[in-house]
């Protein structure tokens, strides 16, 4: 119920009268505390708006002044916005960013509230009231401004800034009592111009209003007529409201007070031909113009001329271009500040009367720069006597020579910028005479960029070595003794160097007097080590700043800074600083913040304890090491990130910083309690960030005590056990973003507590929890909540169909890698805002709801990995026309791929592998000029391979493996050949040749196998040094192995089998160092095994591949496609980390000779080894006992001969060994070990071989039946030569025979007539000696 003021004031009367407590109004001082709970999420509201002897004054309460002669409360800032200037803008900004407004971010608050304005009727005297960046979008139902009227309207209220709130035109009719008002501020709001009855009219009752702000409303040139009797103002500020075309000026005519209009960030390119016009125009008092950041072009100079008084024009930023005349400009006589900047303005050329000349006497501000002025404009200039600020771009390399400005003898202010484009481009910069500077002695800043100061510091430090108090260098050239030059500007304040280079090593000898330095910052500038003890020569030094200084070595005590008494901000960040921190830091006492992070600094912070002025403390990406008991006692700390270190030990050190609000200590080794326990009494904590520690489950004591803290952002994801949800957050409300991801909750359920409790949540990430059960929603929707990630946890059941309702405001939701079944809800169409949707690696079925069409927002959807069925929607390809990738993959979709509408022309990348799709590729994607990546593997394809694919100049990676794709590879992908970095076309019906003319310059995997390509291997992909995998298995191609494939240096995997290739292996190969897999069997190779072939394996790759983070373009596909290898008598396709770890060579069934080379003792990490089906000889070299990481070894089908050497048993990973057939003698390895698992095929077809497993034993006395009785120079027989030679002398005896009775016919009749004889013989002695009586005739 609503407190009766009237009667609070009679009681105080009748108590004593209105009485002044210590400075404050009793009565007031309960109506501010009234306020907090509706403004407490600002700052100082909430913690200096307290009670308690100490704060019984509330006109010494932050954000509240007071009256000195009557206690009173005047003046109320409670506005979360600030105010700065910057040209013709003035421009609010919250305290706390997200988002954009006119180049300044302010806060994004969703959460609109409704204000009580009679809260405000205790104080009468409130003359000031600022509420802006409230959220506030209008005030409770008879509680408007209308209720101030009777009071603050009539007698005291005259600011009231109701800026960065969700106010509308309804807002407008309670404003208008408050007839007092002088200054009001509706900037960025939700006003139009549509109602002029109720809308910006009411407000022209305020007749006493001078400033009206109504920047950032959305009004349109409607809002003109409706400013016709708003005869008060002085102020108009109209930037960003939707102006555009022409405004004409004569609409404010009647705004004869007005002395500053502000119409910038508008669309406006005219205002109005009023120079024609016979109407008077009426603005005699405007001084002010604010045009910038519009489309007004030349002509607007002259339509301005009528503005006699207008003395600060700002016109930045717009159209003007070209020459402009001189006499436009000089029409302007009163003008003393001019801001011309950001144009394409390159002269200022003469009109009638010859007229070359500026003559604005009254001008002392002039801005050019970001113009296309060239030394010439100098002259032009030479008459603005009374200048005091120049600024000036000029487009020229020459030397520039300023003595045309002679006149200029009161310029204090001097920014010139020379060849910026060409000193970043290329390297030059303009050069500036020495004399240029003695023309101005009143000098008090410069700002030089792009200038070559060699010959001109001296001229410097003589003439301007008493004025100068601010000098400004970016991207110049500085000369060695640069500075001890500036050692004379003994009058010099402020130094700033940004990407300057000095002409040979910095100079730093002799004395330096800079005794008034008071700020001193260099980034991106090159210094000597030792620059750092030179700073002790500037005691006045309050702000020191060296980043990327490429500063080494390490700081020593004796060190300058050390000796600098008032230093209060110091930074030397992103240096490669080493070693502890010198104990003479903990002399400077008088520092408020410290910022060290990102070097290379070890050690504790021990020197640090007696720093207890500090108030930002920044040590992240360092090597520190050890606890940080000694931060114990910096109790004014505010912000503390002690990121990415070597911390450990536990936080209790932190529980006495009780100003602390700030605090990252993620990446380190500290054990940190989930109850946060060290922290509970940080009242104001707001922001934890604590990754990647150790976080581990305690006995929570304080279970039942809440922590004294209101979080808003919590990040302790990384590793560790915890029994459930640490209890501090069940005292929660005021969250903002969780992350608690990869700590194990121990069989937890999602905890809608958590949402249910702070209204405010927008970001919550609970992946990797092990959290359990159904996926619960909030019983009354959630409007905030905009980022959720459940991902890889154990959640089971139905998405809830009502999730579209209940969280409606969601952008990103990741809940893959769960157990989740059913459909997808219908209502995921709902989620109008939703940028990613994340349902893969779960278990739904049925088909793709058709409401996920209506997300139009949408930019990432992966469904892949589910059991999804039917069609792609149609509504899915024409509604969600953002969508930059569509994973599909793993499912059981079918039909054809799109429809005919298609409207995903944004597409980047496109994943529709493993389903059951059917048809051709349709050519409706050829529109998405964007898409990198394609893959449509493992489906049923098929139809010829488009040819339009080679138009589309982004595509990286195309995967269309095991299709029913057929046709030639098109001759149009060799226009792929800048960006290809994935080729995958295997397991189809490719057919033809390679383009000779494909030779992609990134491509890192082709995977052509089993296909029906052939020919030559002629150039393609000679050009394609980057190639890492090159599989053109199983096809048909002919001739030699290109001897450029030695040219490939990163090749790792060359998998050539099952081909016709013919010829030797070229020596070639063995320039690549990176080879881990060679497969080049079933082929027709010959000659000799190259000895100085080089195997390696890829582990160092998998590192790499480890961490996604670090996986480069396409790598993501290449570490999955699989690569098909023999190995333990198998044909098996290996994949992802598992290949980067193997190596091997299979060179069988060809017809390679000659012996294995003892080079093969180099395959150190070899995992297999196939040499079999060759006609290799000689003995199995001693060298194969020194592969011990092999684990397969087939010798077999070959003419080895020799012992096996008995070392071979020192192979202990050995699972397939096979020495079948060849012609080895001796004794087979013993039977222990890995040997002792081998069976007798291993051994089989050697006669000569004995002992286990065959069943030949071993004798070690007597002849040896297994001893040849012929022996060679190898010691056996070769049975093969043998019979070859015995058939072909038997054929020749025969052939001789033969021939010679078929010349001679003497010789025939002699040799038939022996022949005869022979028969007879034969035939008789059988007769009367062999045959049995019973068998004669008779």
């Amino acid at each position: 119920m609503m407190l009766n003021w009237s009667w609070v004031a009679l009681v105080a009367f009748l108590l004593g009268g209105w009485c002044v407590c210590e400075g404050c109004w009793e009565y007031e001082k309960t109506a501010l505390l009234q306020l907090k709970p509706f403004f407490n999420h600002i700052e100082d509201v909430e913690n200096y708006w307290v009670e308690g002897k100490q704060s019984s004054d509330c006109c010494k309460w932050e954000r509240v002044e007071c009256n000195t002669s009557t206690g009173r409360v005047m003046r109320l800032f409670l506005n979360l916005t600030y105010t700065t200037t910057f040209g013709d803008l003035e421009h609010s900004y919250t305290e706390y960013v997200s988002d954009t407004v006119d180049g300044y971010y302010i806060e994004e608050e969703k959460d609109y509230r409704h204000l009580n304005a009679s809260l405000f009727l205790p104080f009468e005297e409130l003359k000031s009231l600022y509420l802006g960046g409230n959220s506030i979008a209008g005030c409770v139902d008879s509680q408007g401004f209308e209720r101030l009227s009777s009071k603050l309207g009539k007698l005291k209220l005259e600011i009231l800034d109701l800026s960065y709130n969700n106010f509308n035109d309804s807002i407008l009719a309670s404003l208008s009592q408050l007839s007092s008002l002088k200054s009001l501020n509706l900037a960025y709001n939700q006003f139009t111009a549509s109602n002029p009855t109720d809308g910006m009219k009411r407000l022209s009752k305020l007749s006493k209003l001078e400033t009206l702000d109504l920047r950032g409303n959305k009004l349109g040139n409607n809002i003109l007529p409706h400013l016709y009797d708003f005869t008060s103002l002085k102020s108009l500020r109209l930037q960003n409201c939707g102006l555009k075309l022409t405004v004409d000026i004569l609409e404010f005519n009647n705004l004869i007070n007005l002395k500053e209009l502000y119409l910038g960030e508008n669309k406006i390119e005219s205002l109005g031909s009023f120079s024609q016009r016979k109407e008077q125009l009426r603005l005699i008092k405007l001084e002010v113009l604010g045009l910038s950041d519009n489309l007004v072009n030349n002509s607007i100079f002259s339509s301005l001329a009528a503005l006699s008084n207008l003395k600060f024009l700002h016109i930045r930023v717009n159209k003007l271009k070209g020459p402009i005349h001189v006499k436009d400009l000089n029409g302007l006589s009163n003008l003393e500040e001019l801001y011309m900047s950001d144009n394409e303005v390159n002269d200022f050329v003469p009109s009638q009367g010859n007229e070359t000349k500026l003559k604005l006497m009254n001008l002392k501000v002039l801005d050019l720069s970001g113009n296309l002025f060239n030394s010439s404009i100098l002259s032009s200039l030479s008459r603005l006597s009374n200048l005091k600020s120049l600024s000036l771009e000029l487009n020229n390399s020459e030397s520039i020579d300023l003595k045309g400005l002679d006149a200029l003898n009161n310029l204090e202010e001097l920014n010139m910028l020379c060849n910026y484009y060409f000193y970043i481009m290329e390297g030059m910069a303009c050069s500036l005479s020495p004399q240029s500077l003695d023309l101005f002695p009143l000098l008090k800043t410069l700002s030089l960029s792009g200038f070559s100061l060699n010959r001109t510091m001296t001229t410097l430090k003589k003439q301007n070595s008493r004025s100068l108090e601010e000098l400004i260098l970016e991207y110049s050239y500085l000369p060695s003794n640069f500075i001890q030059d500036i050692g004379a500007l003994t009058s010099l304040k402020n130094l700033q160097l940004y990407e300057c280079e000095f002409n040979g090593n910095l100079n730093l000898h002799g004395p330096l007097d800079l005794k008034n330095l008071e700020s001193l910052e260099i980034s991106y500038t090159s210094l000597e080590n030792n620059f750092l003890q030179k700073i002790g020569a500037m005691p006045s030094l309050k702000f020191l700043l060296l980043s990327e200084c490429g500063l080494n070595g390490t700081l020593q005590n004796n060190q300058g800074f050390c000796e600098l008494p008032n230093l209060q901000i110091m930074g030397i960040t992103d240096n490669n600083l080493k070693g502890t921190l010198p104990e003479c830091f903990s002399n400077l006492t008088s520092l408020e913040s410290l910022s060290l992070y990102s070097n290379q600094l070890s050690g504790n912070l021990s020197v640090l304890e007696s720093l207890t002025s500090l108030e930002g403390l920044s040590l992240s990406s360092n090597q520190f090491s050890g606890n940080i008991s000694a931060l114990r006692n910096l109790k004014s700390l505010r912000t503390l990130y002690l990121s990415s270190n070597q911390f450990s030990g536990n936080i209790s050190a932190l529980r006495n910083l009780k100003s602390l609000r700030d605090l990252t200590l993620s990446n380190n080794n500290f054990e940190i309690p989930s109850s946060l326990g060290p922290l509970f009494n940080l009242s104001k904590l707001q922001y934890i960030y604590a990754d990647n520690n150790t976080i581990y489950d305690e006995t929570e004591t304080l279970s039942l005590v809440a922590p004294t803290f209101q979080l808003k952002s919590i990040s302790l994801s990384c590793c560790g056990e915890v029994e459930s949800f640490p209890r501090f957050l069940y005292h929660q409300h005021d969250l903002e973003s969780v992350d608690l991801s990869n700590i194990n909750f121990k069989g937890e359920q999602f905890p809608i507590w958590l949402v249910e409790s702070n209204i405010n949540l927008n970001n919550l990430v609970l992946a990797n929890n092990s959290l359990l059960g159904h996926f619960e929603l909030p019983i009354v929707p959630h409007t905030e909540l905009s980022h959720l990630d459940i991902s890889k946890n154990s959640f089971n059941g139905n998405i809830p169909n009502e999730i579209g309702a209940k969280l409606p405001s969601l952008r990103f939701l990741n809940m893959s890698k769960n157990n989740f079944v059913g459909s997808i809800p219908v209502s995921v169409g709902d989620l109008n805002s939703l940028n990613t949707l994340d349902f893969s690696n779960n278990n739904f079925g049925g088909s793709i709801p058709v409401s996920v069409g209506d997300l139009n927002s949408l930019n990432t959807l992966d469904l892949s990995n589910n059991n999804l069925t039917g069609e792609v929607p149609e509504q899915l390809a024409i509604g969600c026309s953002s969508l930059w990738t569509l994973t599909l993959s793993n499912n059981s979709l079918q039909g054809h791929i799109f429809s005919t509408n298609f409207n995903l022309t944004n597409l980047e990348v496109l994943q529709l592998d493993g389903n059951h799709f059917s048809g051709r590729i349709p050519d409706c994607l050829s529109n998405c000029s964007f898409l990198s990546t394609l893959d449509v593997s493992n489906n049923k394809l098929s139809g010829d391979i488009p040819s339009w694919m080679g138009n589309m100049s982004s595509l990286e990676n195309i995967v269309m493996g095991n299709n029913h794709l057929e046709g030639p590879i098109p001759i149009e992908f060799c226009q792929l050949n800048l960006n290809l970095q994935l080729l995958d076309i295997s397991s189809n019906h490719i057919s033809g040749s390679l383009p000779a003319c494909l030779s992609p310059l990134s491509i890192t995997e082709v995977h052509l196998s089993k296909n029906k390509l052939r020919g030559p291997l002629t150039d393609a992909f000679v050009n394609s040094t980057q190639l890492v995998t090159l599989d053109l298995s199983h096809n048909q191609l002919t001739g030699n192995i290109p001897n450029w494939v030695g040219k490939l240096s990163q090749l790792s995997h060359l998998i050539l089998n099952n081909n016709h290739f013919e010829g030797w292996i070229p020596l070639q190969l063995c320039r690549l160092g990176n080879l881990s897999l060679i497969h080049l069997s079933n082929n027709n190779l010959s000659g000799k095994i190259p000895p100085c072939l080089k195997i390696t394996t890829m582990s160092h790759i998998s590192q790499v591949l480890s961490s996604p983070a670090a996986m480069p373009p396409g790598v993501s596909f290449s570490i999955e496609e699989p690569i098909e290898f023999t190995r333990k008598n198998r044909s098996d396709s290996y994949k992802g980390r598992v290949l980067s770890y193997l190596s091997g060579i299979d060179l069988s069934s060809n017809h390679l000779i000659g012996e294995i080379p003892q080079e093969v003792k180099n395959f150190q990490n070899i995992n297999f080894l196939n040499l079999s089906h060759n006609s290799l000889t000689g003995p199995i070299p001693r060298a194969v006992s020194e592969l011990r990481q092999i684990e397969s070894l087939d010798l077999s089908y070959n003419n080895l001969s020799g012992t096996i050497p008995p070392q071979i048993v020192r192979l202990t990973f050995l699972s397939s060994f096979s020495v079948a057939n060849n012609n080895l003698s001796g004794s087979t390895p013993k039977m222990e070990e890995q040997f002792a698992t081998f069976e007798e095929s291993s051994y089989l077809g050697n006669p000569f071989l004995c002992g286990a497993p065959l069943p030949k034993n071993c004798s070690t006395s007597g002849p040896s039946s297994s001893k040849p009785k012929v022996s060679s120079d190898n010691g056996l027989i070769d049975m093969d030569v043998f019979y070859v030679s015995f058939v072909v002398a038997y054929v020749m005896v025969v052939l001789t025979i033969a021939s010679v009775l078929y010349i001679n016919p003497h010789w025939r009749r002699v040799w038939f007539y022996h022949i005869e004889a022979g028969i007879t013989c034969c035939y008789y002695f059988l007769e009367d000696d062999i045959l049995p009586k019973r068998f004669h005739c008779g």
